[in-house]
């Protein structure tokens, strides 16, 4: 019962400080922009960094030709960063790009890509004509390099040619023969002296 009286004591004396330090806080801390003494002293505020321009795929793209065919207005744009090019019709849409606006006289194109619209300059693009080399006098060919003669041979001659083609011929299978007959000797005389 002792413990049950402290115990209470205890609590009712940190509820009533609690309570009394909420209703004599002075006034001034309440919404004050002064720094307390006993406040830990903090760094100097951070300012928030500079927030980049987010990339557009539209910076890279440029205009590089149009065609008109058949009463339909088709735009080509070039994307230099893809290095690639793909053609837009007019008032619609190819690839994510949509073209909706041609003013010849301002001399631009209003492009559209995921919401952001960008007008794209036509006119920055200089056309030079190209110039045609002067022709050359056409001499004329050389002349075809004769053909190489051909001998015609007498008959006798290519007779006695063919004999001898026939007896080198007839040499080179007799040694070819000899030399077959000479390696069967030699395998048959391994043999019957190995089986000795």
């Amino acid at each position: 019962m002792v413990f049950e009286r402290t115990d209470r004591r205890r609590r009712l004396l940190a509820t009533a400080s609690l309570v009394a330090g909420f209703i004599f806080m002075p006034v001034h801390s309440l919404g004050s922009t002064e720094r307390s003494p006993f406040e830990r002293a903090s760094a100097a505020p951070v300012a928030a960094p500079a927030q980049k321009p987010v990339p557009n795929k539209l910076d890279n793209v440029e205009f590089t030709g149009l065609l008109s065919f058949g009463g339909e207005v088709t735009i080509s744009l070039f994307d230099t960063k893809e290095n690639r090019s793909f053609w837009v019709p007019l008032d619609g849409s190819q690839e994510g790009f949509s073209v909706s606006g041609f003013d010849e006289d301002a001399g631009t194109i209003s492009v559209s890509f995921n919401g952001v619209t960008r007008e794209i300059p036509i006119n920055e693009n200089e056309i030079v004509a190209m110039k045609q080399p002067v022709p050359q006098s056409r001499a004329e060919p050389p002349a075809p390099k004769p053909a190489k003669p051909v001998r015609v041979k007498d008959p006798e001659t290519a007779r006695q040619e063919e004999e001898a083609r026939m007896f080198v011929s007839n040499l080179l299978a007799q040694g070819m023969q000899q030399r077959e007959k000479y390696r069967r000797e030699q395998e048959a005389s391994r043999a019957a002296a190995g089986r000795n």
